[in-house]
């Protein structure tokens, strides 16, 4: 079997400041893979702060984390807060998988991505997934962590969460690529 690269793609603030709130940032780590950010999600933490999003961003920047750069990230860069596009994460989101799907191998290995979730509108039908792009909700892939023996439970990481104010989807989707339904990067 062909190794492959794999990537954890966030696409949105959600999972990021759920994470925050747990003080499990370290999470997206975990996996040793790649962990790409949708620039919007950049945005949307400091167009409109959360508690926890100088400690969001500080990780990013330690870390080594890459962010995807969309046409429409740039222009909310640019704009600040002047910008007014409706859905525009969701443009963020669809423009990056775009770019993923037109790159679907890496260094001549296929390449997959992990996309980490929590709004509803990413597991639903809104966007057009590549064939190479596995959707998992924050809550799925807490339980897959802990089933790797990453963490020793799931379900102390969402009580952290939740006990220091977040309020998240406990939304459990995990769904292979549609291209290739046997393919397990987790």
């Amino acid at each position: 079997m062909r190794e492959s690269v794999c990537e954890l793609v966030v696409p949105d603030a959600g999972p990021l400041i759920t994470l925050a709130y747990a003080d499990r940032l370290d999470l997206l780590l975990g996996l040793g893979v790649e962990v790409v950010v949708v620039d919007m999600a950049k945005v949307e933490l400091t167009r409109h702060p959360t508690p926890t999003s100088e400690k969001i961003l500080a990780f990013l920047a330690g870390n080594n984390v890459r962010v995807i750069e969309t046409e429409i990230g740039k222009e909310a860069m640019t704009q600040g807060s002047a910008f007014k596009k409706r859905h525009a994460g969701e443009r963020a989101i669809q423009d990056a998988l775009f770019e993923f799907s037109d790159e679907s191998e890496r260094q001549g290995k296929p390449r997959y991505a992990l996309l980490l979730f929590e709004e509803h509108k990413i597991s639903g039908a809104s966007f057009v997934l590549p064939d190479n792009v596995y959707v998992i909700s924050t809550m799925a892939f807490l339980r897959k962590l802990e089933e790797m023996c990453i963490i020793e439970s799931a379900m102390d990481v969402r009580d952290a969460a939740v006990k220091a104010g977040r309020e998240f989807s406990q939304l459990d989707v995990s769904h292979p690529p549609r291209g290739n339904p046997a393919t397990k990067p987790l």
